[in-house]
């Protein structure tokens, strides 16, 4: 007997392009869709009634692949868009296992819509696992370029959330700006920053590490005995995680916020305001509005998207201005 797979070998598109066809949904061309209509008729189709109760049956499902990362920027986005997706009657799986298992496994639970937060690179078993998906995936974040395959991508802004922080502190009068954080978007927004604001780029102002790094204490704690030599008054910070040994270090050191060194922090958290007497400048994306991009774009944006277009879309991010930063003069 004819299958919807047979039809997409001989009409040369996807399982999931014969499906929206077959059951008139959108996200195919007329012209792709008289292809697979005609093909169908040619041999024969007869559709698969329990095979498409089990379809119609997922269509409110979205899988979430999630990194297994404890910062409270991932908790709370995991549940935020469980919270999102939920209003509007959808029901999240998520799995933090390796992406191409998690894709297997939502094929079994017949979820034909994924979620992925790219924090690593792509591999091939994670390639080959997209292109065995039957359904939609839409990739978060990621520092890989505009190079998807088989994929919609959502994107953050993270270079332009730190030149945000640049131009706010530039603005209060500060020209000795330092950075702490890995090489990273932000870290390139920081350097364009320094160009475009003709401000000198002084090594000794870049502490470069990550959280976890067997240097990231002694680097952070270095910085904070001699930043007065450098002549640095204000810092950007690019993680909550970096901001809480910043703060350490700080308190160790006896640096007060704002009143020696003016203090931006990338991701607006309930948690990064708990570590500072004062109220932090933050910038970053809203995770409501970021929770529900992520939602309107697996479940209608992608939808609606034509056979074989991916599209891409940025996230534009906020600056939040509170006490940590404050004029020079």
């Amino acid at each position: 007997m004819p299958t919807i797979k047979d039809i997409a070998k001989l009409a040369g598109v996807t399982f999931v392009s014969v499906s929206r066809a077959l059951n008139n949904e959108p996200g195919v061309s007329e012209e792709t869709r008289r292809k697979i209509l005609d093909i169908a008729k040619q041999i024969n189709y007869v559709p698969n009634l329990a095979a498409k109760r089990l379809v119609d049956r997922s269509s409110n499902g979205v899988g979430l692949i999630w990194p297994k990362r404890e910062e409270p920027f991932f908790y709370r986005t995991c549940n935020q868009i469980q919270e999102e997706a939920s209003s509007r009657g959808y029901t999240v799986m998520v799995s933090m296992a390796e992406r191409e298992e998690a894709l297997r496994s939502f094929r079994e639970y017949f979820i034909n819509r994924a979620v992925c937060w790219l924090d690593r690179r792509k591999t091939p078993e994670y390639i080959a696992a997209k292109q065995q998906f039957n359904g939609t995936i839409l990739e978060v974040g990621g520092r890989e370029g505009w190079n998807q395959e088989n994929a919609h991508w959502l994107d953050i802004d993270r270079k332009g959330a730190v030149k945000l922080a640049m131009s706010h502190l530039f603005e209060l009068g500060h020209t000795h700006i330092a950075f702490l954080g890995g090489h990273s978007d932000k870290w390139l927004g920081y350097t364009e920053s320094l160009v475009e604001l003709g401000l000198e780029f002084r090594p000794e102002l870049n502490v470069m590490t990550l959280v976890g790094n067997p240097d990231m204490s002694l680097k952070v704690r270095d910085f904070m005995r001699h930043f007065h030599e450098y002549g640095a008054t204000a810092i950007v910070v690019d993680s909550e995680g970096l901001l809480r040994e910043f703060v350490k270090a700080a308190y160790a050191e006896g640096v007060r916020i704002p009143e020696q060194l003016s203090l931006v922090v990338y991701d607006d958290l309930p948690e990064t305001q708990s570590l500072l007497p004062v109220a932090i400048t933050t910038v970053g994306p809203d995770i409501v509005e970021l929770a529900r991009t992520i939602i309107d774009l697996i479940t209608d944006e992608a939808d609606a998207a034509e056979e074989g277009h991916f599209f891409r879309k940025v996230l534009t991010t906020e600056l939040r201005v509170r006490e940590s930063t404050r004029s020079t003069g």
